[in-house]
């Protein structure tokens, strides 16, 4: 989290689904996502990484991303500066961002969710808040933003279940609602356990059809968009075709959540890039010399709250 590290670095180095679609984008907007990734990868590590002790020093430096989007204080070189660059040229509307911050702020001393409302609302600030901002990044209009809030609850829901293992044993965080795991009789004990049994199933489906309930959502609303738009949006379509095969996966798998991690290749990834621009002609191909971006971005990514 050196603060002087620059958004390229970041980007190149990460394992990240979103970092592996940005090579569409036009040169500009592809640095300014590049540097909203950079700071979504930053909030995330400064509240799941332990390169931070203690809830007061991860507060703190989560307020201090507060203070430099902004233009509260004056950023140190690298990915600070960079962002508030980022921020003067694009000028999106901050409060997403911030939502982003107090969305992740939740993380440092989870509870569980109470309801699917509770866990629709943590996803809302840690997702779909990305998806707005990343849509006005992109260069995308108003119009995007029913597309990127749906969008951005079915990226997060599948993160849920493909880390429900990792979640609750790495970090000690449990994201399904606890009413949904009484419906179906699955105890908190199970999760740490990893008993894989018909309940178990039963509840991740029940989790899974509202996912694909927001696919549906984000489809619907992709396709009345202008042309224009959906030329902005290939990179976050293309993600919309990896995370619902990641989905169909762990559907076609039973969700055996515990036993393995759920991903796609990268040649199968390029395979949805192009299928996303299908329609969408007017952007020319990538230049050979920008495949290289993507040689880090291998298929064992982990993707938590930068979906959007």
């Amino acid at each position: 989290m050196n603060g002087n590290v620059q958004a390229d670095v970041i980007t190149r180095n990460a394992k990240s689904n979103l970092a592996f679609t940005l090579v569409n984008l036009p040169e500009e907007r592809r640095r300014h996502m590049a540097q909203f990734y950079a700071f979504c990868r930053i909030i995330d590590d400064i509240v799941d990484e332990p390169v931070l002790s203690g809830s007061s020093e991860r507060h703190a430096a989560l307020d201090r991303w507060i203070a430099v989007i902004t233009h509260a204080v004056q950023p140190t070189p690298g990915i600070e500066d960079e962002v508030q660059t980022m921020i003067r040229e694009v000028k999106p509307d901050l409060q997403p961002m911030l939502q982003l911050i107090e969305g992740c702020r939740g993380d440092i001393d989870q509870k569980q969710p109470e309801t699917r409302e509770d866990m629709l609302a943590y996803a809302y600030k840690v997702a779909s808040c990305v998806g707005i901002t990343a849509a006005q990044v992109m260069g995308a209009s108003e119009a995007a933003r029913d597309y990127a809030i749906a969008l951005g609850y079915a990226l997060q829901l599948v993160n849920i279940l493909r880390d429900v293992a990792e979640d609750i044993h790495k970090y000690g965080r449990i994201y399904l609602p606890a009413q949904d795991m009484k419906l179906f009789g699955v105890s908190i004990e199970d999760l740490r356990e990893q008993r894989y049994n018909y309940r178990m199933r039963q509840l991740l489906a029940y989790e899974a059809a509202l996912a694909e309930k927001f696919f549906g959502e984000a489809e619907e609303s992709y396709q009345v968009l202008s042309v224009e738009d959906r030329n902005a949006l290939i990179p976050a379509q293309a993600m919309s075709l990896i995370y619902h095969t990641i989905l169909e996966k762990m559907q076609a798998d039973e969700y055996r959540v515990f036993e393995r991690r759920y991903a796609v290749g990268n040649f199968r990834k390029l395979w949805f890039m192009l299928r996303a621009r299908i329609g969408t002609v007017e952007l020319p191909l990538p230049s050979l010399a920008d495949w290289g971006f993507l040689k880090n971005a291998n298929s064992d990514e982990k993707d938590s709250h930068e979906t959007g």
